[in-house]
């Protein structure tokens, strides 16, 4: 997928977020409930903590919500902005309205 900037992943299997979830472009959290999706993490020089997109989710549902945030960032985002920065610049709502919608 091309893309306005390179993105880094964060996986952790447990609450203590030992991929760094939140601290990277998309992270992804699993908890007994179920799958947490989060997006425009940094922890560059200008650190910034991701947003929580949808949490409790199966394992497609999650992967394919993650698809859409990539997809909507690819879309929107300017040349050679990260997600920290585009997220700060849209916000989450933004986002999220256009992510969630069925």
């Amino acid at each position: 997928m091309a893309l306005p900037a390179k993105v880094k992943f964060g996986v952790s299997g447990c609450p203590m977020c030992c991929g760094e979830s939140y601290v990277r472009d998309v992270g992804v959290l699993g908890k007994k409930k179920g799958w947490t999706d989060i997006f425009g993490g940094n922890s560059g020089g200008r650190p910034r903590i991701g947003d929580v997109v949808a949490e409790d989710l199966g394992k497609e549902d999650a992967i394919d919500l993650i698809k859409k945030c990539l997809e909507y960032y690819a879309a929107n985002g300017k040349k050679k902005e990260r997600t920290a920065r585009f997220m700060e610049r849209i916000g989450i709502d933004a986002l999220k309205e256009a992510v969630l919608q069925n």
